[in-house]
């Protein structure tokens, strides 16, 4: 039993190392989202936590024009009356580019549903940080103390559904906000809407808007969305095997 135990041990230690790494790798590229343009490259955006890249046409070397990626801060103006005459004069699609120039004076930010996904993804990073250092921890515990490694396994297993938890919330908040970033960097319907509740148009307005984005952009889950899902996978795969080290172990104690 003790050589199943350790089994699940080395198993448990090598699958949260994986879902770590794929974790920070997710989180660390602008790959979650993909909005193709079905016509235009040069209006293809990626979306990721911390970043937005966009396709753009620059001139190279002899006449030629090639595209590139570019990428700034995934932030937004604030939703703030006194920008409302600066907005005016801009064309909607070029509202929150504003956001892009180097020491803009606008106060730009985060979304609420950014904030959401950077929180959910620094709270999984942690969780599993601590989890893999509670794994190695019974490597180094004598196996005979069996209540220790029992609270040990408690503790572990307690921050693996912690961090399946945040993984799954990230995923989920995903899959229900795949149009957020479009709408509202591409269309600035925040604050469209917010004119046109004065008008009472609101609801035809919108429509409108979410046809001519269906008709213009492929929106889908990119590979960082993939590695995310993987390191859910993982991470639930983690848990169960730290689950049936508890079961082992407590079996071992009373046997």
């Amino acid at each position: 039993m003790l050589e199943i135990s350790r089994i699940y041990l080395s198993s448990g230690l090598l699958l949260a190392i994986f879902t770590l790494i794929f974790h920070i790798i997710a989180m660390e590229y602008p790959r979650w989202k993909i909005y193709e343009h079905r016509r235009n490259p040069n209006e293809t955006m990626f979306i990721g936590l911390f970043h937005r890249c966009e396709n753009r046409f620059l001139d190279g070397i002899l006449n030629t024009n090639k595209i590139y990626l570019v990428c700034d801060n995934n932030k937004y103006l604030p939703s703030n009356k006194n920008l409302s005459t600066l907005i005016h004069k801009v064309q909607p699609a070029e509202v929150q580019r504003l956001c892009n120039i180097a020491g803009n004076p606008y106060n730009c930010d985060y979304s609420s549903i950014n904030k959401t996904f950077i929180s959910s993804t620094l709270i999984s990073i942690i969780t599993l940080c601590l989890s893999i250092i509670s794994i190695y921890l019974h490597l180094l515990i004598n196996q005979f103390k069996y209540k220790t490694h029992v609270g040990v396994a408690i503790a572990t297993i307690s921050l693996l559904f912690i961090a399946f938890v945040c993984n799954l919330i990230t995923l989920i908040l995903l899959s229900s906000t795949m149009s957020f970033d479009l709408f509202e960097y591409r269309y600035n319907l925040n604050y469209r809407l917010i004119e046109k509740n004065y008008r009472n148009s609101t609801n035809d307005f919108e429509q409108n808007i979410r046809q001519i984005a269906a008709s213009d952009y492929d929106i889908r889950l990119d590979w960082s969305a993939g590695l995310e899902i993987i390191s859910l996978i993982l991470s639930s795969f983690t848990l169960v095997s730290q689950i049936l080290y508890l079961f082992s172990t407590y079996r071992n104690r009373i046997g």
